[in-house]
């Protein structure tokens, strides 16, 4: 694998221990943020099927969705998972029927681009564990249960970066959420209710060896600006940071770096080994420069949680459901469980 500095998608693990703020009563859950993962589109896939007129014929894959997970295999009943599927994303590889299966009918994608599913309950089976959780298509939630393999879990396999695999499956009631119960199919008695989805999903987690490995390295004639403050940072405090960083922006061999970049993944590295506090005014420095930085926008809500700052962290995460790209960002309705014991996904875009 080639090393990135500045990997787009939202980092998904952290090495810390977190005591999360539940409601106004303020009591603690013990949370462990290296347990957290996010799928790889890469070798991941989603499959459905129904029926017509009794026969399996229906069949199709989904081109659109990603999914955070929790899993701790110390402990199964901590995990969850929140998953959006882009409702546009449904294909049967036949035109005129996902016309239909996309239109105002069936999933409606214009009014309604994403699928929300958000667990909240675990029990242990003998192949793995049940996530109940809720649904929410169009504007009906439902409570479905997913079946879930115990996953394989591969510590440091891709260059220092964890990767587990998760396989499972779940059905819905077309008519619990009016798929089909109103034009030309309302009335047509050959296509199932019952609807079957099956998916794998291959899970990333970025550690702190994988991002040591990216940025505790050289860069030609110079040392990667990244791994430089983190160290200073780390072994002289802050401000010797701080000192540094202002030093690097002078140098000419530093001239031609994105900045903005640099001070997200400095964040990164920092809030990933547990130095949440740290973290944050360079955070804060990125988004100064630039409110719109999609790098810092993405992680500066773990790092408020890291850093105990949990009354910033809940303002943040509702913040990002605002954002136009929060169709990626689906660590939001877990992370706002996390901190308020409440979500809502009809809000979800």
């Amino acid at each position: 694998m080639k090393n990135k500095t500045c990997p787009q998608n939202f980092p998904t693990v952290f090495f810390c221990l977190l005591f999360l703020c539940m409601g106004a009563k303020i009591s603690a859950q013990k949370i462990n943020m290296a347990n957290r993962y996010q799928i790889n589109k890469d070798g991941s896939f989603i499959q459905f099927k129904t029926t017509m007129a009794g026969f399996p014929v229906i069949r199709g894959a989904l081109k659109a969705y990603q999914a955070t997970i929790f899993y701790d295999p110390n402990d199964v009943m901590k995990s969850s998972a929140t998953i959006r599927l882009g409702s546009a994303g449904f294909s049967t590889a036949h035109d005129k029927r996902d016309v239909e299966l996309q239109g105002a009918h069936f999933l409606n994608t214009a009014e309604f681009p994403g699928i929300w599913f958000q667990g909240t309950e675990v029990t242990p089976t003998e192949k793995g564990f049940e996530l109940k959780g809720t649904l929410n298509i169009k504007d009906i939630s439902k409570t479905v249960s997913l079946q879930i393999e115990t996953p394989s879990l591969m510590r440091g396999a891709m260059n220092g970066m964890d990767l587990m695999i998760v396989k499972g499956d779940f059905a819905i009631n077309r008519k619990d959420f009016q798929l089909g119960t109103s034009g030309d199919w309302a009335s047509n008695p050959m296509l199932g209710d019952q609807i079957d989805i099956e998916f794998t999903f291959l899970c990333s987690s970025y550690t702190l060896g994988f991002l040591k490995n990216n940025f505790i390295r050289k860069l030609d004639d110079r040392d990667h600006a990244v791994g430089l403050v983190y160290e200073e940072v780390k072994n002289n405090g802050l401000d010797s940071g701080m000192k540094l960083l202002k030093e690097l922006m002078k140098d000419k061999r530093y001239k031609a770096d994105n900045w903005l970049n640099n001070l997200a993944d400095i964040g990164w590295i920092l809030m990933v080994d547990g130095l949440g506090k740290e973290s944050l005014p360079f955070y804060e420095m990125a988004l100064k420069k630039n409110p719109a930085h999609m790098s810092s926008l993405l992680r500066l809500g773990d790092a408020y949680t890291i850093a105990g700052e949990y009354d910033h962290a809940l303002a943040h995460f509702k913040k990002e459901r605002a954002l136009a790209e929060r169709a990626r960002f689906t660590h939001i309705p877990h992370m706002i469980r996390l901190l308020s014991n409440s979500f809502d996904l009809k809000n979800m875009k």
